[in-house]
This record gives C-alpha cells, sequence and structure tokens, in this order.
C-alpha cells in the first residue's frame, strides 16, 4: 500500500481519459449496437440474471445485517472476523455513498431515453434516479465487495474479479448502462475498498496476525 495517494491520482487521470472517451465517441455506437443486436435474447436474460448479484436492495440488507451483527457481537471492533467484516461492510457502503452522489450530480441520461427520445449527455442535480445512468451502481457494488475480498483472499482473486467484470458487462448487455458508466462504477468500487483496506486492516491490524489468507 506504499504510495498509495500517487497511484490514485495516476488510476484517476487514466479512468478520466477514458471515460471521456468512450463517452465522447464510442458509448453511443455500442448501446445502439447491442441493443439492436442483443434487445430481447437470451443474452439479455442472461444479462438481467446475473445482474442480480449486485442487486442494489440485496447488497443494503446484507449490509444492514452486517453493521447490526457486529454492534451487538464486538462494538469495540477488537475480533480478528468483526475488523473483517466492518472492512467489508465499509468498502461497499461508501462507494454506494460515492456513487449517488456522482447520479444526482451528473444525471446522466441511461440508454433508454437515447433509444426513445434521443436524449443523450448529462443533465445535472436530479433525483430521477431510474434515468441516472452513471456510475453503474450494480458494477461499484459488486467491484467493491469483490475487490474487499480479493484484498482478504488473493488467491481467489482472479474468481472475485472476474465475477466483478461479467456483472459490468451484462449491464451493457441489458443495455441499463453505457461502457463508461461501469468503467466509473469499477473505478469507484476499487478505490473505496483499497482506501478502506488501508485504514482499517492495515493500520489496525497486529502485524503478527496473518490478515491475508
Amino acid at each position: 500500500m506504499e504510495g498509495l495517494t500517487k497511484k490514485t491520482i495516476i488510476f484517476t487521470v487514466i479512468a478520466a481519459i477514458v471515460y471521456l472517451i468512450l463517452f465522447f465517441f464510442l458509448d453511443k455506437p455500442i448501446d445502439l449496437w447491442v441493443n439492436y443486436n442483443y434487445s430481447k435474447t437470451w443474452h439479455h436474460d442472461l444479462g438481467v440474471i446475473i445482474s442480480y448479484f449486485a442487486y442494489d436492495p440485496f447488497i443494503r440488507v446484507g449490509l444492514t445485517f452486517g453493521f447490526i451483527l457486529i454492534f451487538i457481537s464486538d462494538p469495540g471492533i477488537k475480533k480478528r472476523w468483526t475488523r473483517t467484516l466492518l472492512f467489508i461492510c465499509l468498502s461497499v457502503s461508501i462507494a454506494i455513498v460515492i456513487g449517488d452522489g456522482f447520479k444526482y450530480l451528473f444525471a446522466r441520461y441511461r440508454p433508454v431515453m437515447l433509444f426513445d427520445n434521443n436524449l443523450y449527455g448529462l443533465h445535472f442535480f436530479s433525483t430521477e434516479w431510474a434515468l441516472n445512468s452513471t456510475p453503474s451502481g450494480h458494477t461499484l457494488r459488486a467491484f467493491s465487495l469483490l475487490t474487499a475480498l480479493t484484498l482478504l483472499y488473493r488467491k481467489y482473486a482472479v474468481l472475485f474479479i472476474s465475477v466483478a467484470v461479467l456483472i459490468g458487462l451484462c449491464r451493457v448487455v441489458v443495455t441499463a448502462h453505457y461502457p463508461s458508466d461501469v468503467l466509473f462504477g469499477a473505478f469507484i468500487g476499487i478505490i473505496s475498498a483499497v482506501w478502506t483496506y488501508k485504514y482499517i486492516i492495515l493500520k489496525t491490524s497486529n502485524p503478527k496476525e496473518e490478515i491475508l489468507r
């Protein structure tokens, strides 16, 4: 975790550049192509099913139970397992709060508004959550959760990250989001988990503990 601030800045700049390239040049043709070729197909239906693994109500219920369990079992966060659970819950919660903030701020039209009304771009400061596209909520929830698990159990990193990527891709397949929305969501999820890991796990753990398995 050395040089995390510098790495975060570099990662942010790269992500922003890629986001802008996608936004101005690729998002529209990609989603129009996906909608034309995969709408009302089994690919769309499968994408909807896979997306449920990061469905917002399920995740929020899980977070609620997680925080309650921590509060009841170990309010002082002295045990290893409660610290680990707190890290996971905070990683996802922080990502959700940041994501909701950007959704309200940018209020980007979802692809359906392009298909039906030829609306594309940002209209800023909107609470019409169903129409706000960026960042992808499913993707940021998936990446924050699965990045957190990757940091804890690194031998399963390929599996965890593959699932997160699959969920992100499905959000494009079902035309709920543009590719740049998915990129933005992944960025928020990863950054939230990595920074929370630094402060909840690395700075509070006993050096003799084998936190990483």
